[in-house]
């Protein structure tokens, strides 16, 4: 984790604390005798925490961005600052859509290539497999729990309520 990581991460856990009543635990990490991780009880404090630095964030980029063109900087110099691609739109439109427009550049998918992200599942504690909240199934967004899973045996029981299906 780089240096900026560490001082982010640290700023994060202060406004979960400060503004969403967020609580800091020291545990230690599994094998070690020494070694502690700090964490937030809830991550739902360090998500609403996150929100607000995006937002800050990006008031930040705007401020930098209107200042580079006071200064006389083009919005292509924008853009290479940017480190936006100069592929089908030259760099500097993007970085008008960007920050003006507060548009993302679009980005090429691979062909078959199913967004996703992972976790480690608290309940079962096997990495997961998320692919969103865009099926109805539990399955379909979701794989790696283990088999007696009891938070995606619940998931799963929960849809069936919900939908009246079985599998």
């Amino acid at each position: 984790m780089s240096a900026i990581s560490r001082r982010l991460q640290t700023l994060l856990e202060e406004v979960a604390v400060e503004q969403f009543e967020g609580q800091v635990v020291v545990e230690p990490i599994e094998g070690y005798q020494i070694l502690t991780r700090r964490r937030l009880a809830d991550p739902l404090p360090g998500v609403q925490a996150a929100a607000v630095l995006r937002d800050a964030a990006r008031r930040v980029l705007v401020d930098a961005v209107e200042a580079a063109r006071a200064a006389g900087r083009s919005w292509d110099e924008v853009g290479e600052a940017l480190d936006l691609p100069d592929d089908a739109e030259p760099a500097g439109e993007v970085a008008f859509a960007l920050v003006v427009e507060r548009r993302e550049p679009e980005r090429p998918q691979e062909l078959f290539q199913v967004p996703a992200t992972s976790w480690r599942c608290g309940s079962c504690g096997e990495l997961v497999s998320d692919r969103g909240p865009f099926e109805s199934h539990p399955v379909d967004n979701e794989s790696g729990h283990a088999a007696d899973c009891a938070r995606h045996v619940a998931d799963v029981r929960a849809w069936r309520e919900r939908t009246g299906w079985e599998d």
